[in-house]
């Protein structure tokens, strides 16, 4: 796909609204902007009900798989398809594909492990050629300890994201596939690494892929400066960015 790079500046900026109206494509976020914990944030309801045609869903979440998250809307009566929601750790599993014979060491949820095997990944607790790091809920010492040493042997590192935390209900932090990545590299600190989740380039491709646009014709609504902004803005995508800090929140948009 060719890809038009812009760079966004005060003197050439469109505004977030005309950027937002113009748009061919919408990315959106989810923790924080679609949901907190399980429940669905009325403003994104009625985003999605009204644009769902411009939607992805852009998260890097890697504990659920994107029918998961279709589940989840449909639950609320908001339908949005799964080839429409593109998820860090998912992808991370579709990369780590590319190696193939290679036996993975994946540290995450049920879910994605058996995600990974229903997709031909040769999963090994023990002599990985390559590690894929994904949200483990039971990441345990013993798991650290094998991590670490495969990396110190020279095992491949996969990780579906660098986020340390994610927003939880009531104010609370959800500690994130970083914080496991953290306690590796403090362990191995020149372990080389591939990263699939924003703000790297990889899931915005897949977006712009997916809705058939380019860059340029989309936008990314976040609440992550150093994810969201970042990432849309290096790869020539338009960020709007929602929380106490951006002064912009998600029922202003909706109510433009």
């Amino acid at each position: 796909m060719q890809m038009k790079i812009m760079r966004y500046g005060a003197s050439s900026s469109p505004s977030p609204k005309c950027a937002f109206d113009n748009a061919a494509a919408i990315f959106l976020d989810w923790d924080g902007c679609v949901m907190i914990g399980n429940t669905l944030i009325p403003a994104a309801r009625t985003l999605l009900e009204r644009h769902a045609d411009r939607v992805v869903i852009l998260s890097n979440n890697s504990t659920h798989l994107p029918e998961d998250f279709t589940r989840i809307l449909n639950q609320a009566n908001v339908h949005i398809p799964p080839d429409r929601i593109i998820l860090a750790g998912a992808e991370a599993v579709r990369l780590a594909m590319q190696d193939q014979p290679a036996r993975t060491l994946l540290l995450g949820t049920t879910r994605i492990k058996a995600y990974a095997r229903q997709m031909g990944l040769t999963l090994v607790r023990d002599e990985p050629d390559q590690i894929l790091l994904t949200r483990d809920t039971r990441f345990t010492y013993a798991k650290l300890c094998r991590a670490a040493n495969a990396l110190q042997r020279g095992a491949k590192l996969i990780v579906a994201n660098i986020d340390a935390t994610h927003p939880g209900p009531d104010g609370h932090i959800v500690p994130e596939t970083g914080a496991m990545l953290a306690a590796l590299l403090a362990c191995v600190p020149t372990a080389p690494m591939v990263t699939v989740g924003k703000p790297g380039p990889l899931l915005f491709a897949r977006a712009c892929e997916v809705a058939g646009v380019a860059a340029h014709d989309a936008v990314m609504i976040g609440d992550n400066p150093e994810t969201d902004g970042k990432g849309a803005t290096d790869y020539g995508i338009y960020p709007i960015l929602i929380g106490p800090d951006a002064g912009l929140t998600l029922d202003d948009i909706v109510n433009w």
